[in-house]
């Protein structure tokens, strides 16, 4: 196997982490919905606490991904929660070890921000992807419930 390297990403890797993001749009039946573009994705990367981005490459090819953010405060704590907004590895990859080692970095950075939390949310058919958080020690929050405003209809 080639060597897979875990790394930070940056503003010049906003083209990849786009791809990979329309990959994962794809994947979860909601490409119709997936408007990403590099200079969205770059744009809200150079905003001061602005998304994160982990980039897992193989043959100097970006193969898998996480993007996230940072609340500024759980309130209850006063300490930061590192949300994943999303993580991915391409088809072809999964089950290589790749998504333990992005979960192994969010860790670390989470760890190094002083986050008292990490959150995320998964699609309920998605049961391959609740297996695999549960192996990282991710517990469901049958809590709590989840609730939007779309705020692209009037």
């Amino acid at each position: 196997m080639s060597a897979v390297i875990v790394r930070n990403a940056d503003v010049s890797d906003a083209p990849e982490l786009c791809r990979l993001i329309r990959e994962l749009a794809e994947y979860e039946k909601m490409s119709d919905v997936c408007s990403a573009t590099p200079e969205g994705i770059r744009e809200m990367m150079s905003e001061p606490n602005g998304l994160g981005g982990i980039i897992a490459e193989k043959d100097g090819k970006a193969v898998g991904m996480a993007v996230y953010s940072i609340y500024r405060l759980a309130t209850f704590s006063g300490k930061r929660v590192f949300y994943i907004e999303d993580i991915f590895v391409e088809e072809a990859e999964r089950g290589s070890g790749i998504g333990k080692m992005l979960f192994d970095k969010i860790n670390e950075t989470a760890k190094a921000l002083d986050c008292i939390k990490i959150e995320w949310k998964c699609l309920g058919w998605n049961s391959s992807a609740q297996a695999f958080y549960a192996k990282q020690g991710g517990v469901s929050d049958d809590g709590w419930l989840t609730y939007t405003i779309d705020l692209r209809k009037g």
